[in-house]
């Protein structure tokens, strides 16, 4: 009942988001929303800022970080969702400007449920307050050694 439940919450949500997104290939998300699919293990979180924006705010609780510059990005989500290219993702940013273009890769790549949490983790004007400003968890990064 519980798994029931929540595909309708995600399918609400992702009907109401169909309404008021600018983008034709993928859908955004609130930052709330994708941190309750995340806790319930529904959705994959990537953050594709760099590792010094994930030293600086620390990383949305439970995320993948994936920057999205990087050259195996792509590589690197696969291996987020373990090659199940069906399974829902949510890309997250700063201001929501990487992760659209993030969003927009992982679709073209074959990635058939892709979110962009357009508010990203500081807020961005008319897409809500942000991951931060929300009250969302964080988690510290901790670069590894070298």
């Amino acid at each position: 009942m519980t798994g029931r439940l929540s595909r309708l919450l995600l399918a609400a949500t992702v009907a109401s988001t169909l309404v008021f997104s600018a983008k034709a290939d993928v859908d955004t998300l609130p930052a709330d929303t994708a941190h309750k699919l995340v806790q319930r293990g529904e959705m994959i979180l990537i953050d594709v800022r760099t590792p010094t924006e994930w030293a600086m705010t620390g990383m949305p609780r439970d995320s993948v970080g994936a920057t999205l510059q990087d050259v195996d990005f792509l590589a690197q989500a696969r291996g987020a969702v373990l090659g199940d290219l069906e399974y829902p993702v949510a890309v997250i940013c700063r201001s929501g400007n990487r992760s659209s273009e993030a969003a927009k890769r992982l679709a073209q790549a074959g990635f058939t449920h892709v979110f962009d949490v357009a508010e990203g983790m500081t807020g961005h004007e008319g897409a809500g307050d942000g991951w931060i400003k929300r009250g969302l968890p964080t988690d510290q990064f901790l670069p590894p050694d070298r």
